[in-house]
């Protein structure tokens, strides 16, 4: 993987699954409704692994003076997208066990992909990562440890991002809600409730995962210095 070794928090989880389908229905539609209805501004993804993708902050901690840097520390805080969602704001407070102290939305478009990498801050180590597909088709796959699976709209997964992990969109655009949640008793218990599934190998889309993700960085940001540098950190 093209990424700086990662040295785990030693409150790390131990997060033995890696696809894990939770007991919990979410009715999708209104939220879908009300997102494509509303005006979202959608920032490009500031982590080279996720180039060509894009995400919306809903919940996190303090902006750190780049963008996505609310979702590295996780403080719970409402960021402004989250006002004119309401539904959305709903789902936040009342589908979960624990109230959620980052979610975001996860835009991947067409023929897109996020490299493999392994999420790589204490915050991710210390907490569940769960998916919610919003908006999807079978062409859009998630990779965890060389496994991959596609996750139907309206159910919710335990995902296990402190391994390898990636993800591959052959269809039309997808859109995933994503939330972190803390360790607390309620959440270990879904976990613990949870169906476990392995995925199926698939070489090809194995390699197209494991290139170096800075190969395909757009021409618009090879101008911009401070990003090449901060690309290159991570």
């Amino acid at each position: 993987m093209y990424q700086k070794r990662h040295v785990p928090s030693p409150r790390a989880l131990p997060k033995t699954y890696r696809f894990l389908r939770l007991p919990l229905v979410i009715d999708v539609a209104p939220i879908v409704a009300e997102i494509e209805a509303a005006d979202i501004t959608w920032l490009p993804s500031q982590w080279k692994w996720h180039l060509g993708t894009s995400f919306c902050i809903l919940r996190g901690g303090q902006e750190r003076g780049w963008p996505g840097s609310r979702l590295t520390s996780g403080g719970g805080i409402d960021a402004p997208a989250l006002a004119p969602l309401p539904r959305l704001c709903e789902l936040l407070d009342t589908a979960f066990p624990a109230r959620p102290v980052s979610a975001w939305l996860g835009l991947s478009p067409p023929d897109s992909r996020i490299h493999l990498h392994v999420d790589n801050t204490p915050h991710w180590d210390e907490h569940h990562r769960f998916h919610v597909p919003l908006i999807t088709t079978p062409a859009a796959r998630l990779c965890v440890a060389g496994r991959f699976l596609h996750l139907p709209a309206g159910t919710a997964w335990a995902f296990n991002n402190s391994v390898p992990h990636g993800a591959e969109n052959l269809g039309s655009p997808r859109i995933h809600l994503m939330v972190d949640l803390p360790p607390v008793p309620s959440v270990e218990a879904l976990v613990a409730a949870g169906t476990p599934e392995e995925g199926a190998k698939d070489p090809e889309a194995m390699a197209r995962l494991s290139r170096d993700p800075m190969e395909s960085l757009p021409e618009t940001m090879k101008s911009d210095a401070y990003l090449l540098w901060r690309l290159a950190q991570q």
